[in-house]
């Protein structure tokens, strides 16, 4: 494991199947563990994951399933529990005592794996409660699942998130697109939880 620098590995968890995670930091430290939200990647919390580090935190900065570089479930098993699980695989790495930050959808798996039992010292939830707006959920899921069979191009998904967020400028840039897609089966650039 590093101590100062990222360095990405490969956690086994349930189905043979395996996340990918960026570690940094003194193994052996006090643990952070950094979840990202849906329709993002480990890439989101880059900075912070250094910035953990160099403060003498051990961090893990992972991929949730069917996410970033993270193997896609065979089945389709995509439920909060089964994400609580692969975080329980997750928190194995690191030390006790640890602590989890999750954002939108990284939150929930944090708060549905304490529930299961996992034990953290503490929680951070951003861009998420406890008690969501169900409406609200309801149109992130309703866009996450808008293109089933991706973009033909990543200028396209540029558009369709454009849509879906009209008071954000479109950015000009896409290399920061790039890291939370990636090219499917068929060829074709996959959004989370398509194949392509």
């Amino acid at each position: 494991m590093s101590t100062g620098r990222r360095q990405t590995i490969r956690i086994p968890i349930a189905d043979g199947l395996t996340l990918a995670a960026d570690v940094a930091g003194p193994p052996g430290a006090p643990t952070v563990i950094l979840g990202h939200g849906g329709g993002q990647t480990r890439h989101s919390w880059d900075k912070c994951e250094l910035q953990l580090a160099e403060a003498g935190y051990f961090a893990i900065n992972y991929d949730l399933r069917g996410h970033g570089d993270s193997d896609w479930s065979r089945d389709g098993e995509y439920t909060m529990e089964a994400r609580a699980d692969d975080l329980a695989h997750v928190a194995a790495l690191g030390s006790r005592p640890f602590a989890l930050v999750g954002a939108s959808m990284g939150g929930v798996t944090a708060l549905v794996a304490a529930t299961l039992g996992l034990q953290a010292s503490a929680i951070v939830l951003v861009d998420i409660v406890p008690k969501m707006n169900l409406a609200g959920a309801d149109k992130v899921r309703g866009f996450m699942a808008a293109s089933p069979n991706g973009f033909a191009t990543l200028e396209e998904a540029a558009d369709a998130i454009s849509a879906y967020y009209p008071e954000r400028p479109r950015p000009k840039d896409l290399s920061g697109l790039h890291k939370n897609l990636r090219l499917g089966m068929t060829g074709a650039i996959a959004g989370i939880g398509t194949r392509g």
